[in-house]
């Protein structure tokens, strides 16, 4: 059973969590999911203090909160989302502390060997208006650490709450998004 783990980096349950549980669904059965909110996380942001770079079987950051707990799920997972609506043309605070904490992953003897990396990003503008800044800062991310990008799921121009619930298209194309990803991790 492949595992799958959802960070989500909004702080509040919205647009985003709507499409990334149309994507979740569109993984089908068959998988474990393990979903996580990062605003309800007490994760700090990265001191760069390089405790991590003195281990190289294990995460080894210098500092003692959530993310101790996550480095373990981000090893055990195939696949894991990260999810976010565009804030200021970026990523949420909240996701990007996880991205910047995730370092001490990156200076291991293959700790996230095999896993793949994918993102669900709602935009209220296009995608040229923050959604591109987000994808390229995690496709170079996956390129520095060698794991496999298995792309992006980008709703630009998201309605709101109800209006969003209805759109028959944009739940149509997040469902594909999730059984592409499931084909990704199928190896097909």
């Amino acid at each position: 059973m492949k595992r799958i783990l959802v960070i989500e980096g909004s702080p509040r349950v919205g647009n985003t969590s709507t499409v990334t549980d149309w994507v979740l669904a569109g993984l089908g059965r068959g998988v474990k999911t393990d979903r996580l909110r990062a605003s309800e996380l007490d994760i700090h942001g990265c001191r760069e203090c390089l405790e991590c770079e003195k281990s190289k079987k294990s995460a080894g950051c210098g500092q003692s909160d959530d993310m101790l707990e996550l480095y373990d799920k981000m090893v055990d997972a195939d696949l894991t989302i990260f999810t976010t609506p565009v804030f200021c043309w970026g990523a949420t605070a909240q996701l990007k502390a996880v991205l910047d904490r995730s370092f001490a992953l990156f200076t291991g003897e293959d700790l996230l060997k095999g896993n793949r990396w994918a993102l669900v990003i709602t935009a209220g503008g296009d995608h040229y208006d923050g959604a591109d800044l987000i994808v390229a800062m995690f496709k170079n991310v996956c390129r520095f650490i060698g794991i496999k990008y298995s792309g992006q799921h980008v709703v630009a121009e998201c309605p709101s709450g109800a209006r969003l619930r209805r759109d028959k298209d944009i739940e149509k194309q997040a469902r594909a998004f999730g059984r592409e990803l499931r084909r990704n991790l199928a190896g097909k």
